[in-house]
This record gives structure tokens, C-alpha cells and sequence, in this order.
């Protein structure tokens, strides 16, 4: 799991208080801990819920799904685990049996599952269907018209239907420590970037996990005509890039999302992305257009639970997995309860 420096042939404020900076130095050793556990663990493990836990709630009332079966995917990260664990135990509320594949990793892997029939749906980013799914280069301008271009394309060239949407949107930024001095610290927007590269060369370090550096270094750099040195990036798991960024080793900057609550509890300034080049990317289940002409009640089902997923309640859930050392499931099945749609 130790950052590994990437060659070119291999892609590409102030100090706080002394209990403040105890605090940020037992989350920085607990995440580096839940890093290294979450690469050892199976994909697809989802607990010891049974259906009495299921029961009671607005889901079972409203939709009828008993007889289908479906198995829900998701990609690695945690608010993915969480959103594709929210999916799994909705549906069992609504009387489907389900098969558990979140966990699995990369984008590429689990939209190809998608397509292929190994998984029946998953929750995708409007902006990431847009230009690695449906092969674009420029992003539409507007949250909602980027969705709406990205659900109606895909459905017509892939038979793929983007149901929902949620209410919020992750979105990819760089930051860098908050407690940064110096020229470091008077680096507050991706622009500057330029000039901090020019005068401090060896200071211009970036950490990304690998399918941010696939498909994001390349265009971030154009756009804001930025250069890091290939020997300067660093890949490695997304946990470690917030890990890695606070303490400033072995990178100045990092790929982070902006909706992890790491971002406050370990004191990150994301940089202002002043030229726009990161879109929002509202979050939808995505299913195979057979499967929704089978149980059409699915639409209905993504549309309620995306209403009450919104971005300040997403930040709680990824809180609640990363900071607080609960599961995926514990944090799906707190949403689920706390919305009324599972029982107490």
C-alpha cells in the first residue's frame, strides 16, 4: 500500500493546538489503518442483516419486487460501498432476493459488469458516463444538463438508463493541507498551481489513485498549463491521498472528493477550481434497459431514495465509515432507517 512514484512509461493558516493536532494525528493512523484493511477484504460481504431488520418501513409498503432477484454492484470507495449497500437492502425491504458485488474496482470493471449481465445495476456519476462511458471530451456545462445528456445518450447508443437522480453530485479537486505557510500556503486556487510549480519545482508533488491519474492528469494540467514531473506523482489508494496530502509527504497535493469528511476532519483546503475544468457529476442507478422493462417499479424505487440523498447527508454517511470506523452496511442501513424506509 506505500505510494509508488510513477515513471513516464508507466502513465501518468497556522499550526493548530497540541490537542487539535493529536486529534488529526490518531484520524491519520486510523485511516491509514482502514486503507490497508479495506484491500485485504472480499468484495460483496455485506454483513449479518436479516430481513426482520428489513421490515416495517415505507419501501415494503410501496413497491412490490417479491420474486425478482437482482445483484447490485458498486466501485471500491466507500461512498460507493455505501450507496451500493443502500440499493441492496432497499430492494430486499421491497421482497427481492439480491446478490451482493460491491466492492469491485474501478469504473471500467463495474459498468462492464453492467453491460455484460454479471451485475443489474449500480450507482454511476453523470460526468464520468459522459466521458469515459460515452467517450466525450468536454463536459456539458450545468449539473442537471450534463445528467440529462448523459442519461438520454446513453440510453440511445448502450440501452443504458440512468435512474433518479440523487441530489447531490461528487465531484473531483485537489487539495493541499490547511495548515500549510509559506508560498505552499499562499496557493489557493488550481491557477496558481503554475507559479508555485515555476518557483518551487520540487514542490510541485501530486498523489492520485490510478483512475484519477488515468483520466484526469492529462486534461488538469492543459487546462490549467501546469506540468508535475512524472517522478512527482504518486499512485496510490484514494484513503492514503488525504493521509498523505495532511502530512505533506510524499506530496504537497492530492486527488481528493468533495464529499468526504476527511476534507474538514483532517483540515484539507480544496484549491478553487477557477477555470471550471471539474464538472459536478450527479450521482444515478444505472440498469440495463431489459431489466427496467421488467420491473419498471425500479424507477420509482431510485427516484425516492435519491431525493434523500443529498450532499450534506452523503458527507455524514462517508463520515461515518472513515472517521468513525462503522461499516458500509451500518451507514446504508442508518440512512434507510433514519428515512423511514426500513423500520426501527
Amino acid at each position: 500500500m506505500d505510494a509508488r512514484r510513477l515513471t513516464r512509461t508507466g502513465g501518468p493558516g497556522g499550526p493548530g493546538s497540541a490537542t487539535r493536532a493529536r486529534r488529526r494525528l490518531c484520524v491519520l493512523l486510523a485511516l491509514a489503518v482502514l486503507a490497508v484493511a479495506g484491500c485485504s477484504g472480499a468484495a460483496g460481504e455485506s454483513g449479518s442483516v436479516g430481513e426482520r431488520d428489513l421490515r416495517g418501513g415505507s419501501l415494503a409498503e410501496e413497491f412490490d419486487l417479491k420474486g425478482a432477484q437482482f445483484t447490485v454492484g458498486s466501485k471500491e470507495f466507500t461512498e460507493q460501498q455505501i450507496l451500493g449497500k443502500i440499493m441492496l437492502y432497499a430492494l430486499r425491504a421491497a421482497g427481492a432476493r439480491t446478490g451482493d458485488q460491491t466492492g469491485l474496482n474501478g469504473s471500467t470493471i463495474v459498468r462492464s459488469a453492467l453491460e455484460s449481465g454479471d451485475v443489474d445495476m449500480y450507482w454511476e456519476y453523470s460526468g464520468t458516463g459522459w466521458t469515459q462511458f460515452l467517450g466525450h471530451d468536454t463536459p456539458v456545462q450545468g449539473t442537471q444538463k450534463q445528467f440529462r445528456a448523459t442519461a438520454r445518450e446513453d440510453a440511445r447508443r448502450n440501452g443504458i438508463e440512468w435512474l433518479g437522480p440523487a441530489r447531490f453530485g461528487n465531484q473531483y479537486a485537489i487539495a493541499r493541507s490547511g495548515d500549510a505557510t509559506g508560498a505552499l500556503g499562499e496557493v489557493e486556487r488550481l491557477s496558481d498551481l503554475k507559479d508555485f510549480g515555476d518557483d518551487h519545482p520540487g514542490g510541485l508533488t501530486l498523489c492520485g489513485a490510478a483512475e484519477f491519474l488515468d483520466r484526469e492528469i492529462r486534461a488538469i494540467q492543459k487546462t490549467y498549463e501546469v506540468t508535475f514531473p512524472a517522478p512527482q506523482v504518486y499512485q496510490n489508494a484514494l484513503a492514503l491521498n488525504y493521509v498523505n496530502v495532511a502530512k505533506g509527504s510524499p506530496c504537497q497535493f492530492a486527488e481528493v472528493f468533495t464529499t468526504d469528511a476527511r476534507l474538514e476532519s483532517l483540515n484539507l483546503k480544496v484549491l478553487e477550481d477557477d477555470r471550471g475544468h471539474f464538472t459536478t457529476e450527479l450521482a444515478a442507478l444505472t440498469v440495463r434497459k431489459d431489466t427496467l422493462g421488467k420491473y419498471p417499479e425500479l424507477a420509482g424505487l431510485a427516484e425516492r431514495i435519491g431525493q434523500k440523498l443529498t450532499k450534506a447527508t452523503v458527507i455524514d454517511l462517508n463520515a461515518m465509515v472513515d472517521l468513525d470506523g462503522r461499516t458500509a452496511d451500518d451507514a446504508a442501513l442508518y440512512f434507510l432507517r433514519t428515512h423511514g424506509f426500513i423500520g426501527e
